[in-house]
């Protein structure tokens, strides 16, 4: 921990992603927690978004599971590095959005901090399963 954030020296970099399903953070309404990074290259000042899985041709923020073993910080930082191949450090909590489904209910909170990319992956946990882009 640097300056009281963290940094890629406080996260263990697997080679497989978690599947925490069942260990996910609720709240007190049962709505699911999510984490995730806007990485932000420092020099070109140009973000990365990855493919999402759920709806191919989109592209979305490196995001999962906050599980209940993991700080909001660290699932944050874990999610970007198993879906987007990225290490950093966190600078800012950029905010807590919601998700809805098609009724309009609550479905998720997504919790995002932005990232100054330390370094770029070539190999990361899904990168078969996704496509990165520099935007």
């Amino acid at each position: 921990m640097t300056n009281g954030r963290l940094t890629t020296e406080d996260i263990k970099y697997s080679k497989k992603a978690r599947h925490g399903h069942g260990k996910d953070v609720t709240d007190e309404s049962n709505v699911r927690q999510v984490a995730g990074c806007l990485p932000i290259d420092p020099l070109s000042r140009r973000f990365l978004l990855v493919s999402s899985r759920k709806n191919p041709g989109s592209w979305v923020i490196p995001k999962g599971g906050w599980e209940e073993d993991e700080t909001q910080e660290h699932a944050a930082l874990r999610e970007t590095w198993e879906e987007a191949g990225i290490k950093g450090k966190i600078i800012r909590h950029i905010g807590v959005f919601v998700e809805r489904n098609k009724k309009s209910v609550e479905k998720a909170h997504h919790w995002i901090y932005e990232l100054e990319v330390q370094e770029v992956a070539k190999k990361f946990p899904e990168k078969k399963k996704r496509e990165r882009r520099w935007v």
